[in-house]
């Protein structure tokens, strides 16, 4: 029911790190609901940070060294929450 919403283009930039140190990154395009709202929320060293943005996506496989990029901008991931919406999950994810 949720994927209805799911209209914005968004791109992934998922980064690994390679067995000698070195990192690849690769790029996903998907569907996804990117929306400007503030909220305090906690980073992974337990700061409390400002969020500028949040993103519903489908359930994936996301680290917090990704990067998600809406109309030309990058975005840092701060936090990610796995949600549950009548019987479909998705991820909400607040941006930086």
């Amino acid at each position: 029911m949720l994927s209805v919403y799911m209209t914005d283009d968004l791109t992934l930039k998922q980064v690994t790190y390679g067995t000698w140190g070195g990192t690849t990154e690769t790029q996903v395009a998907l569907k996804g609901r990117f929306i400007f709202a503030t909220k305090l929320v906690r980073n992974t060293a337990g700061e409390q940070v400002v969020s500028s943005a949040n993103v519903m996506l489908p359930v994936m496989t996301l680290g917090h060294q990704d990067k998600i990029t809406y109309a030309g901008k990058d975005y840092s991931i701060l936090t990610i929450e796995l949600k549950k919406d009548f019987s479909n999950r998705f991820l909400l994810i607040y941006l930086a």
